[in-house]
């Protein structure tokens, strides 16, 4: 998929000027990169949902941006997070925003459900590039690119900030906070969760201890600790096999546990 799309965009870059439209529109209907809940809050308005929240980010590409055509840049950032997006729709997820060179994006209903559904999506996502796109890359003697993730849950408040004429839905919450967290320290080809992720997942065959772990947060004299774990993504994979398929493109926050 990233293949193919980056070579359709940059296909229709370079052959843009010699075509020409008739006017019609081909596009799919466009839908906002937000948790349906939240398309109609009015500026102040707010919803807080339970939720697995990850971030994926293409890790070490500032340096790319250094070094090649910016165009070439966009494309494969593009492509990259289109197939992220795609990904976490198959895993029945929430693509809930862009942050540069990553996407945000949240898992709702039965928290255990949601966190392994994330974690899933997240392995597949860091697979596809490292096995699909960076194959695609070496061959044509390109860069490869490299990614990671972090993810935690908990309660998330998404409130709609700005004015009359200027807003955006706002995640606010600790989980996500520390989803962020988790993904700065992952290093390349690393998945990152915090407490909350791994405390819904009774299976610790797949969760190490962070050799940074814990985090600790000091107020008022008082202390508390806060875990956090790496991710065996890659030895999960084999129990993903069938998993989009089955979902068929249900959210997670539409499934019903038994």
């Amino acid at each position: 998929m990233v293949a193919d799309d980056y070579v359709r965009r940059q296909y229709n870059r370079q052959y843009a000027a010699f075509s020409h439209s008739d006017g019609s529109s081909s596009l799919l209907e466009n839908r906002s990169l937000e948790h349906p809940q939240t398309a109609d809050l009015e500026v102040g308005g707010r919803v807080t949902i339970p939720m697995t929240v990850a971030f994926l980010d293409l890790s070490n590409f500032t340096r790319r941006t250094f070094w090649d055509d910016l165009d070439d840049v966009v494309d494969l950032a593009h492509a990259v997070l289109t197939g992220f997006i795609d990904t976490v729709d198959r895993f029945g997820g929430h693509p809930l925003g862009l942050r540069g060179d990553g996407l945000f994006v949240g898992f709702g209903g039965n928290p255990a459900f949601a966190s392994a559904m994330a974690l899933g999506a997240c392995a597949s996502a860091l697979d596809a590039v490292e096995n699909g796109a960076n194959s695609w890359l070496e061959d044509r003697q390109m860069e490869p690119i490299q990614a990671r993730a972090g993810l935690d849950a908990g309660e998330i408040s998404f409130v709609r900030t700005g004015n009359s004429q200027h807003s955006e839905v706002n995640a606010l919450g600790f989980a996500a906070n520390f989803a962020a967290k988790c993904e700065k320290v992952a290093n390349s080809w690393e998945i990152v969760v915090g407490e909350g992720v791994a405390s819904c997942l009774p299976d610790y065959r797949f969760f190490s201890q962070h050799p940074d772990s814990p985090k600790k947060y000091t107020r008022f004299g008082a202390s508390k600790y806060y875990r956090f774990y790496d991710f065996a993504w890659r030895r999960a994979l084999p129990h993903l096999s069938g998993v989009p398929e089955q979902l068929l493109g249900t959210s997670t926050s539409q499934v019903r546990s038994s």
